[in-house]
């Protein structure tokens, strides 16, 4: 054998991990830190509930029958929620953005108006609500004067003659 072919593949191997090291040195590592970690962060957690946001508002500023126009408004917004009316995820947000903004409460003020008014709002789309005639008809009781015609006792109802004469015959 000649030294001719050991002496190229020599050079190739040579060559080649040249070529692999330059590119090692060269390329991108991914070692870099992400821009700005806290706003990622508040972007994945999970949305507040608006009735988390109710109960720390109300922790806070319910202080009874001498309070400003937060507590009082706080009142009248955990009223309707005791009785069933929730506010919307929109409120909820205004109000965590509200608490945000504290000592001003100008913010917080109007958050809870609004959130007032969007449960007075649901509060009659729910009473001027119809139900719908998918039920069955209410059931008749014996001695009821709005009972139906064929209810025991009913006057207009006789085996004998006719109720009203008939002129003529």
């Amino acid at each position: 054998m000649s030294p001719q072919p050991w002496r190229r593949a020599a050079v190739a191997a040579l060559a080649a991990s040249a070529l692999v090291g330059g590119l090692a040195v060269a390329a991108p590592t991914a070692l870099a830190q992400p821009a700005d970690s806290s706003s990622s962060t508040e972007q994945t957690q999970a949305p507040i509930s608006p009735d988390q946001v109710l109960m720390m508002i109300s922790q806070e500023y319910q202080t009874g029958k001498g309070g400003g126009q937060v507590s009082k408004l706080i009142e009248q917004v955990m009223t309707l929620r005791m009785r069933g009316i929730r506010p919307s995820r929109g409120n909820a947000v205004a109000l965590s953005a509200a608490l945000e903004k504290r000592p001003n409460q100008v913010p917080l003020i109007q958050a809870l108006e609004e959130t007032l008014t969007y449960q007075r709002k649901q509060m009659m789309r729910s009473q001027n609500q119809v139900p719908s005639g998918g039920g069955a008809p209410p059931v008749a009781t014996p001695g009821i004067p709005n009972g139906p015609a064929w209810q025991p006792g009913n006057p207009m109802q006789q085996d004998s003659d006719t109720i009203f004469p008939m002129p003529g015959r």
